[in-house]
């Protein structure tokens, strides 16, 4: 926030990526093969296999503890609902900043639009944004959607 409570931006139209972007070579070397997210195949837990379950869960902890995220194949999710949802997010993110910014997240908010999250280190940030909303598992409410057409606008009741 600058001195007058305006929230500014670090994703702001600049002519060259800042430096406390920039990581040391030496970081970058072995970058790859560090981020290789690890694979957790959930075709024998969705068939109830007990020790495939078992498997799945043990990769699933080793992943989340070393790397902090993993991919999940074999999930059964229909892969043209994935196309439209990275379809939806794509036309958010792609979106001007100042609308992004039209929803961004809120101190004590854990729903909205985060860009870089520069306030959470001290040097060599990590460029992204995020976009967080609600979604309640058990309840007919149509949660997800209310958010983003209250949020963001009618136009976007297919993203949600």
């Amino acid at each position: 926030m600058d001195s007058g409570g305006l929230l500014r931006c670090e994703l702001e139209v600049l002519p060259h990526v800042p430096t406390n972007f920039i990581w040391p070579k030496e970081y970058l070397v072995d970058a790859q093969h560090e981020l290789q997210a690890p694979v957790v195949d959930l075709y024998g837990f969705l068939r109830g296999e007990n020790e495939a379950t078992k498997h799945a869960a043990k990769l699933i902890s080793e992943a989340c503890l070393k790397h902090g995220f993993f991919q999940v194949i074999n999930h059964g999710v229909d892969p043209h609902l994935i196309r439209q949802a990275h379809d939806q997010m794509d036309t958010f993110f792609k979106l001007p900043i100042h609308r992004k910014l039209s929803v961004h997240k809120t101190p004590g908010s854990m729903w909205g639009y985060s860009g870089a999250h520069a306030h959470r280190f001290s040097s060599q940030l990590p460029w992204k944004e995020t976009l967080s909303f609600p979604y309640h598992d058990n309840t007919l409410e149509p949660v997800v959607t209310n958010y983003f057409k209250s949020t963001i606008g009618e136009d976007f009741e297919q993203t949600g």
